[in-house]
């Protein structure tokens, strides 16, 4: 895997959504409740200085709704992406590939996702790029930023939910 002179990948997990029990709908309708909401809020307020240049979200609702004002904010469209969905792990793994071999050097996206893809993904980049990544996955509305330079990871930092 070939990466840009400087690329930034942020890995954000939903915020709080209704909860499974009692939702009556489908999953991937759940929305996010109010906390959920300022955690959205406020997460364009810890990422939209880093300047995405692009945002990629699974199809659930929640994660639309947790980039959204980020979006807005930044003037770009939130692209949807099935690599992201629920379960999508290797292939979440596959898009990170993608991007670090296609971004502009220099650019920031953002993609927002599950816990379980994030279960997959964070630990695989940390392997393939030999950096031991903390276990947990961190709390819904947190957001991994990791930092690639020169071909290697250069750089993690997990920010905690914003609410």
């Amino acid at each position: 895997m070939q990466t840009p002179e400087r690329m930034r990948i942020v890995v954000v997990r939903h915020g709080i959504a209704e909860p499974k029990k009692g939702w009556s709908g489908a999953d991937v309708e759940r929305p996010l409740v109010a906390r959920g909401r300022r955690q959205a809020a406020r997460l364009r307020r810890i990422v939209a200085p880093r300047g995405p240049d692009r945002i990629i979200s699974s199809p659930a609702r929640r994660c639309q709704e947790t980039v959204q004002p980020l979006a807005a904010r930044v003037g770009v469209e939130v692209e949807v992406s099935d690599a992201l969905a629920t379960a999508a792990g290797k292939a979440a793994v596959e898009l990170c590939r993608e991007l670090l071999e296609t971004g502009a050097n220099g650019s920031t996206v953002v993609l927002c996702t599950h816990r379980e893809t994030m279960e997959v993904l964070i630990p695989q980049l940390g392997r393939h790029f030999g950096r031991r990544l903390p276990p947990r996955i961190g709390a819904k509305g947190g957001a991994w930023v990791l930092s690639f330079g020169g071909g290697k990871l250069r750089h993690v930092e997990y920010r905690g939910p914003a609410a």
